[in-house]
């Protein structure tokens, strides 16, 4: 199991693959490189009833692609806590301990 979406190549270390098994995110990906004109070479899996899109950016050029995949889900990404007064709550509690750490430092 892989925690991000891009490895090196498996045949090639000259390339980075990175890999969407959304067909919306894969089109966006291939737009966002092509605006910012990294040349990728583009690919499909087949896994289990589901097409995994791939694309293999030389690593002269990685760098660029990995923040244009970082801007790309950084779009798409749901809130960390997504209920609003929730993530509200947490604040306020963190902030009131915060605040009493810093009373009793300044008791002591």
């Amino acid at each position: 199991m892989r925690l991000v979406n891009w490895y090196p190549h498996p045949a090639d270390n000259r390339y980075q693959v990175f890999e969407f098994r959304s067909r919306e995110l894969a089109e966006e990906f291939a737009r966002d490189l092509e605006r910012e004109g990294i040349e990728a070479e583009r690919g499909e899996r087949q896994e289990e009833e589901e097409t995994v899109a791939l694309f293999g950016v030389h690593r002269d050029q990685f760098k660029a692609a990995l923040r244009v995949n970082h801007l790309l889900h950084g779009r798409h990404r749901r809130p960390f806590i997504a209920h609003r007064g929730l993530r509200w709550a947490m604040l306020l509690i963190t902030a009131l301990a915060v605040g009493l750490g810093l009373m009793g430092w300044m008791q002591s």
